[in-house]
């Protein structure tokens, strides 16, 4: 079976640190399709971690996709991960950013230079 582009993204950040122009260079598709690809995931590993974890004798119903890539990850330990842009010049950090986007400039120094932001599901 194939896997979604989303559960795909999901497997890559589980390796490693991806930055969205390494995600969008990936899978040959805009950042805007990435970024609202990045919000689902975000969404869909929050709501998972705070099921409760439910015996082999629950609702009979079969295990989601994004359930079955958690291998090796406790439900209440996923999380996705945004480690926040720097400035190269100031080194001022976007440290309380909710965007997925970029950002374009520093506003501390109005500086273009930024190191991007990395996402990982960990």
């Amino acid at each position: 079976m194939e896997l979604t582009r989303r559960q795909e993204i999901m497997v890559m950040l589980r390796e490693r640190q991806w930055t969205l122009d390494e995600l969008a260079r990936n899978f040959v598709v805009s950042k805007k399709v990435i970024i609202n690809d990045l919000e689902h995931i975000a969404r869909s590993v929050a709501r998972s971690s705070l099921r409760p974890s439910t015996g082999s004798g629950g609702s009979g119903r079969a295990l989601s996709p994004s359930t079955s890539l958690r291998t090796g990850l406790s439900k209440r330990q996923a999380r996705l991960q945004i480690h926040p842009p720097t400035c190269e010049s100031c080194g001022f950090r976007f440290k309380d950013r909710a965007r997925f986007s970029d950002p374009s400039r520093c506003p501390r120094c109005r500086n273009e230079h930024l190191r991007s932001q990395r996402f990982q599901i960990a």
